[in-house]
């Protein structure tokens, strides 16, 4: 039998403590020797003892049945006793990293790496799944929602003509007809005097023009793309994705449990998400590319979108005394469509690449 190691015994029955020794057998028993005269030692195999992992030189516990738990504060000596009794294993390891500062530092800059890979990729790819894992019901809900908050708090109604409205909506169609998509999606106008011409594409697949968009036209081919490049938003689920992507813990919540009903706690976020945020540059170009997919099937030129961007971008340029207003116009714009120039050119170029 090894050296014993000292230790503050307590019975599991009463706050008594009592000096020990224990002694790690060979044979795989644990003996507790206790210091009172004439008591009989008690004894323990190796599957009742759990011995508690070592956390720098803090005292630890060897527990045992009933309770009953041994105080050590030896640390050298109980992982000595322990080598030739039972590998220490992850106690052992977990002490040697915490006094080993290169260790540590390493162990460290592998958490931060893994955290900002699940930040970057890990989110987003979740967020993904989350936002095609809805129900359409639940889509229409939140599409609804949305825009009876818009109709409350910052849409007027519409002041075309309805035989103007009834024209385009015609012309939408055709358009979804001739590019061979299924007619899912639905066009709504609205008067928007504080953001000025403008589209806002909502998760159930209905499309907010605004008035001030199709007065700005040239041509209705124009108003065309930007509806175009609105579906692409929806097809691709867009919104939902920023908004979860914002929403971690509701995307690891229906992930784990697979209960959809969760992600009904971003139907208040949609709202501010597309009034005061912005889509990535991954998401742009991605509903740029369905754009242009849709619009060279319905035989639509897509330069009509490139004009019509930069149309949207001079309409939305400071023209007034008050720069700071005709600032936060611009800016309420260019937060939810960015018109880039590169953007311009890769449609551009797409349409003289047909």
């Amino acid at each position: 039998m090894n050296t014993g190691v000292p230790a503050t015994y307590y019975d599991g029955r009463t706050s008594r403590p009592q000096a020990v020794t224990l002694r790690f057998g060979g044979d795989g028993t644990l003996t507790v020797e206790l210091a009172d005269e004439g008591a009989a030692p008690l004894m323990f195999a190796r599957s009742q003892v759990q011995v508690e992992s070592r956390l720098g030189d803090g005292s630890r516990f060897v527990r045992l049945p009933d309770d009953q738990r041994c105080e050590v504060t030896d640390n050298d000596g109980l992982d000595a006793a322990l080598a030739a009794w039972v590998a220490p294993g992850a106690a052992a390891w977990l002490h040697h990293v915490e006094q080993s500062w290169r260790l540590a530092l390493v162990s460290a800059i592998v958490l931060l790496a893994l955290g900002w890979a699940a930040f970057v990729y890990g989110v987003p790819w979740a967020a993904k799944r989350v936002a095609f894992m809805l129900p359409e019901k639940m889509l229409t809900a939140l599409g609804d929602q949305t825009l009876a908050t818009f109709d409350k708090t910052v849409f007027d109604p519409s002041g075309l003509p309805e035989e103007r409205r009834r024209e385009l909506r015609g012309k939408f169609t055709a358009f979804l007809a001739a590019a061979g998509v299924r007619d899912d999606y639905r066009i709504e106008f609205r008067a928007a005097p504080r953001f000025g011409a403008n589209a806002f594409a909502l998760p159930s697949g209905v499309i907010v023009v605004t008035d001030e968009l199709v007065k700005l036209a040239a041509d209705d081919a124009e108003i065309l793309g930007v509806v175009a490049h609105e579906c692409g938003h929806v097809y691709h689920r867009h919104i939902l994705r920023s908004v979860l992507q914002n929403s971690a813990i509701v995307v690891v919540v229906t992930l784990v449990t697979g209960d959809v009903s969760s992600a009904t706690a971003i139907g208040g976020a949609v709202p501010a998400f597309l009034l005061q945020s912005r889509f990535s540059r991954e998401f742009e170009a991605e509903s740029d590319a369905h754009a242009i997919l849709l619009m060279r099937r319905a035989g639509v030129p897509t330069r009509h979108l490139a004009v019509m961007l930069e149309s949207l971008e001079k309409a939305h340029r400071p023209k007034s005394d008050d720069e700071e207003e005709d600032k936060a116009g611009m800016m309420d714009y260019i937060r939810s469509h960015p018109p880039t120039r590169e953007r311009v050119q890769a449609i551009r170029d797409a349409d003289s690449a047909k």
